[in-house]
């Protein structure tokens, strides 16, 4: 009896299976292997703000901003965690993008400046100096590895495809191909979702800068991560703004857990200003909100 393609079914099933896995374990295993080749940073971080980035994303660069301009006076934070804009304009970009944001007769929580500063121009401008750096990774230099990963399992797909239909039409027996042919098919989709997402990874060098950045601060090091991580800035930026020096400051700017219905709602007025120059007193304290089977034999088989 002519076998389709002069393969007999169990033959043509064992080497479906075996090229599926083999294209599967690459793409699991390579990408961690590319990640641990990068070279140890060894460098300084230009700024405390790309240290909040590596400890908390775009949402801790933006509380870092906000404890930095809390500090020196340039934003104000009254009892209801409302946060309004005082003073000069900064000139870090970030800072200058929180400052923004804050502007207004009802200014803006933490959560919505969070907001506001991780769709700013001055996020994509850090995101694009730490992937330069190399602290952060864009994941556009896998792309060509994923696409190459996509085509191996739509090449799969077509020839699991059409033997099926060619052993169907000579009447044998394709069960098993066609359980090949979903798992074949749902790795195809998950492979195409891959490709297609945009994620921001720390590098291990990033990683490892974050670590002597947080060994140094607990030990007192070398000078440059000192100044690097001195005052409520660099407090916020390693822990989030529960490490905020003040307390009553740091239990007004932590956003509830509840979702936040607007972006900066409510009148300002009823609760005083706070700034870390003068603290809240008695009736104007500021008030905490609630706080990262069978075998295939003959010679058909069961692969058509």
């Amino acid at each position: 009896m002519n076998e389709t393609w002069g393969i007999s079914g169990p033959q043509f099933l064992a080497w479906y299976g075996i090229v599926l896995a083999v294209v599967l374990m690459v793409q699991v295993v390579w990408p961690r292997v590319a990640r641990t080749r990068a070279v140890e940073h060894t460098g300084e971080l230009p700024d405390v703000y790309h240290l909040a980035y590596l400890a908390g994303g775009p949402e801790r660069v933006a509380d870092t901003a906000i404890a930095a301009l809390v500090d020196r006076g340039l934003l104000r934070v009254n009892s209801e965690g409302l946060v309004t804009a005082a003073g000069k304009r900064p000139w870090h970009k970030i800072e200058r993008s929180v400052h923004e944001g804050a502007k207004g007769a009802t200014g803006g929580t933490t959560r919505s400046l969070r907001a506001k500063a991780a769709r700013s121009k001055a996020m994509s401008d850090l995101e694009t100096e730490m992937q330069r750096t190399g602290l952060l990774t864009s994941g556009s230099e896998a792309r060509p590895f994923h696409t190459t990963v996509l085509l191996a399992y739509l090449v799969l797909l077509v020839v699991g495809a059409v033997r099926f239909v060619t052993g169907a039409a000579n009447d044998r027996p394709v069960g098993w191909l066609f359980l090949l042919l979903v798992v074949a098919l749902v790795l195809t989709i998950v492979a195409g979702v891959v490709r297609s997402r945009k994620r921001v990874r720390i590098t291990p060098r990033g990683r490892g800068a974050l670590t002597r950045a947080r060994s140094s601060s607990s030990t007192q090091g070398a000078a440059q991560p000192a100044l690097l991580l001195a005052g409520a800035a660099g407090a916020v930026a390693l822990g989030g703004l529960a490490m905020y020096p003040d307390d009553e400051l740091s239990a007004a700017l932590i956003p509830p857990f509840q979702p936040f219905a607007g972006s900066g709602g409510g009148s300002p007025g009823g609760g005083s200003s706070c700034s870390s120059s003068s603290s809240c007193s008695s009736g104007s304290s500021c008030s905490s909100g609630s706080s990262c089977g069978s075998s295939c034999g003959g010679g058909g088989g069961c692969g058509g």
